[in-house]
């Protein structure tokens, strides 16, 4: 009897231990596809499109490693991959592609991920700059606006003065005329441009602009993240508190 009692409780445990497995697991991945359980693809409810907030796992990567996921996206352009990229990223990066066909689109995302890295040099900020003169109604035109603000504050071959009046030509481009822009994960472009542009105002020209700038991001594109998932009114907050009043 006591035999069988211990047996009994050996297998109510294992069951538990294979039902807490279970609920582990389906907490982490869709369960798997069958016919049996789910019902059919148009009788499923359109899931929300909500602005995608990276894990904590993607905020550790490096920014090499964040540059190859990008760089397969890009270059594969798979869906899936993309999608890990940011759902509202992967809706206009599909949109760039509907409104310049397959070819053309290609081109575009070449110069793209050829010119964001090294910040600084020419070659990277010609091609950058050639998005702009042949590509300037996309979304990722505004990707390249922003970035060409920060190429130019690194390149060294400018003097101080011409190297912040072009960067902030540039960042004002991003947040004036590429409003809805968002790059990789989500980053919304124009909020991060007046936030970089405040940042050199502060250091350049005019404290008392650059905090009303950065109050601006705060009160009207608060819920809005920047490539890490970060609010960037959060941002913004922490940004004010290295500030001297």
């Amino acid at each position: 009897m006591k035999k069988m009692l211990i047996l009994l409780a050996a297998s109510v445990l294992l069951i538990l231990v294979l039902a807490v497995g279970l609920l582990w697991e389906g907490s982490e991945q869709p369960p798997p596809a069958t016919s049996q359980v789910e019902p059919p693809q148009e009788m499923l409810p359109t899931p929300p499109t909500a602005r995608f907030r990276p894990d904590l796992a993607l905020q550790a990567l490096s920014e090499q490693e964040r540059d190859r996921l990008i760089e397969k996206a890009v270059v594969e352009g798979q869906e899936e991959q993309l999608l890990e990229l940011g759902r509202e990223f992967h809706d206009k990066w599909y949109e760039d592609r509907r409104r310049l066909g397959e070819e053309r689109h290609k081109e575009m995302e070449k110069l793209w991920f050829q010119g964001r890295r090294p910040r600084g040099r020419g070659d990277s900020i010609a091609k950058l700059e050639k998005i702009l003169q042949d590509f300037p109604e996309t979304n990722r035109a505004g990707c390249a606006a922003y970035e060409l603000g920060h190429h130019y504050l690194k390149n060294n071959a400018l003097s101080v003065e011409e190297r912040l009046r072009r960067a902030e030509e540039y960042f004002r481009l991003a947040e004036e005329r590429y409003r809805d822009s968002l790059c990789e994960f989500n980053a919304a472009v124009a909020p991060l441009a007046r936030l970089a542009l405040a940042v050199w105002i502060y250091k350049s020209s005019d404290p008392v602009l650059a905090k009303r700038l950065i109050e601006q991001v705060i009160a009207q594109d608060g819920d809005k993240t920047d490539h890490l998932g970060q609010s960037l009114g959060e941002v913004a907050r922490r940004l004010l508190e290295t500030m001297p009043p």
